[in-house]
């Protein structure tokens, strides 16, 4: 019986030894179809912080209970930073404005989730938001997004995204956001 045991330990020793880190060598891919040892060029890594701005049209739909109901289309910009937590997910800050008469301030934080399949990627994004206007009271809301984006290098990609803001008030406020954004990842 000691024999067996002596043996099987041995065995599992010699095993363990051999599973060593493999070193580098020879791969039969493409080239930068290799993970760990060149990458993908346009692959975002954990860790990496990236700043984004965007310009577009805010479509704000107000319905009042007891009067008229209202809707105004107006200019929108803004800027947001994110942090990539994961290479297909980020934490994202930003603040927009939508100008014309309603001069509204937007400020935002949330997720934002990447699907990678280059040279186009696609994501969806779900924020908090404040709303608040330059006149009246200011409104919580939640603010989900889906967007599409082109790389163009390593450090740079352009988009479009589509939001649509619910605001939490006595009114029932609606705002429909179509931007086109420039990022850039550092």
């Amino acid at each position: 019986m000691t024999r067996w045991t002596v043996a099987l330990v041995l065995t599992l020793l010699i095993a363990s030894s051999e599973q060593a880190e493999p070193t580098a060598g020879r791969t039969d891919g493409p080239e930068g179809s290799e993970i760990g040892t060149g990458g993908y060029a346009n692959w975002r890594t954990p860790g990496s912080s990236y700043v984004e701005g965007y310009f577009g049209a805010a479509g704000v739909d107000v319905e009042v209970d007891n009067g008229p109901n209202n809707s105004e289309t107006e200019l929108l910009s803004g800027v947001n930073g994110g942090y990539l937590i994961e290479d297909w997910l980020a934490f994202q800050l930003g603040f927009g404005h939508i100008g014309g008469d309603l001069n509204v301030n937007l400020f935002t934080a949330g997720m934002r989730n990447s699907v990678e399949l280059e040279p186009f990627n696609y994501f969806f994004s779900f924020d908090a938001e404040l709303y608040s206007p330059d006149v009246g009271d200011s409104h919580f809301g939640i603010v989900p997004g889906v967007g599409a984006e082109m790389v163009l290098n390593k450090h740079l990609r352009v988009g479009l995204r589509f939001q649509h803001d619910f605001i939490f008030a006595d009114n029932t406020i609606g705002i429909n956001r179509f931007t086109a954004r420039v990022q850039f990842k550092f």
